[in-house]
């Protein structure tokens, strides 16, 4: 059997890593996750999957209620007949200082992807009457859709089973880990039978399989791409000491290019001085007016300082942003500068 040497096949998008990873996360603080199985075609909801009809009241629901959609599967694609489908909601961080904190909450779905459409998306504990309970472990979600990019599946399926086996290798630590509002622990496992929990998923497009592995981290809505097998299993073990990982961190969804790429400078600044963050611990502002391409960002550790950080506006290179496609323009948020604003820790 015979195969085309890497050098002989065509350029994948994911091979070229010119592209500056801060400031390119998925965009939302609204997802809605659902476990299928079963094939997702192209995008999750162009009725391949779901059947046309289902597709398209979903799309409504969820663009109604500004919500992100994916479907997700265990990694290995076990069997797991008679066992009701599982659905998770989850708000992420969000800008506004009166925001909830960041939650998950699961509920089974007896009467399959259907009962989706009973849920209320508008914010957190307002479907307990359904179900829903609340998670105390983060999810991963690792993007493995073929279909949409095959960089998606080569890199992420692996990355997915290895992330998979160690959460499952590590369940000690992660029972004494604290992450905040959501701790990678068993004990806090959504099913309630105290089994290992499901912090690892495989998942339909998350944005960015240029990226691939590319990944996100919930609740708190951060994306990540580039991301080394060693350098997954490591972000388990990070998230159980409390600490944000930074290898392959691309931003949080909750703010604009600048504000994400800010918050990364800072998280990569303070763990380099030993004082690493939480995830969801810092807090970016607008500050003042943009001046031609260079805008500011304020960062905020409560109790722990303030920094304002000047980033500059620059367009590169053209870029392969889909495997099959021709190169498209693209940008980056640089930072040009970095001012503490008080004394702080």
């Amino acid at each position: 059997m015979s195969s085309r040497t890497d050098s002989a096949r065509p350029p994948r998008c994911s091979d070229a890593h010119g592209e500056p990873l801060p400031g390119t996360a998925k965009k939302g603080t609204t997802y809605l996750i659902v476990e299928h199985s079963h094939g997702w075609g192209r995008d999750v909801l162009d009725g391949e999957a779901l059947g046309g009809e289902l597709a398209d009241r979903i799309r409504e629901f969820v663009e109604g209620a500004g919500a992100a959609f994916h479907l997700i599967r265990r990694p290995g694609r076990h069997s797991h007949e008679g066992v009701p489908i599982r659905a998770y909601l989850i708000f992420t961080s969000s800008p506004s200082p009166d925001a909830p904190p960041p939650s998950i909450e699961a509920c089974d779905l007896p009467g399959g992807m259907e009962d989706v459409l009973a849920l209320d998306l508008s914010g957190p504990g307002r479907n307990a009457v359904l179900g829903m309970r609340p998670v105390s472990h983060p999810l991963v979600l690792v993007c493995t859709h073929g279909k949409r990019d095959l960089c998606c599946a080569v890199k992420g399926r692996p990355m997915a089973s290895a992330m998979r086996s160690a959460a499952s290798s590590m369940e000690a630590l992660l029972r004494d880990g604290s992450t905040g509002p959501c701790s990678v622990d068993g004990a806090g496992s959504e099913s309630g039978t105290g089994e290992s929990p499901d912090v690892v998923w495989e998942s339909s497009h998350t944005g960015g399989h240029r990226f691939a592995p590319s990944m996100i981290l919930l609740p708190w809505g951060y994306s990540y791409g580039r991301i080394s097998t060693d350098q997954g299993m490591a972000m388990l073990a990070t998230l159980a000491r409390g600490e944000l990982p930074l290898p392959g961190l691309r931003g949080r969804g909750c703010y604009d290019g600048p504000g994400q790429a800010a918050e990364v400078y800072v998280a990569a600044e303070l763990a380099a001085r030993e004082c690493p963050v939480a995830p969801g611990e810092l807090a970016v502002f607008w500050d003042g007016a943009p001046t031609a391409d260079t805008v500011r960002r304020t960062v905020v550790r409560p109790g722990g300082g303030r920094w304002s950080v000047e980033l500059r506006h620059r367009d590169l290179p053209p870029v392969l942003k889909s495997c099959g496609k021709e190169p498209a323009a693209a940008d980056t948020w640089e930072v040009t500068g970095f001012l503490r604003l008080d004394p702080g820790e």
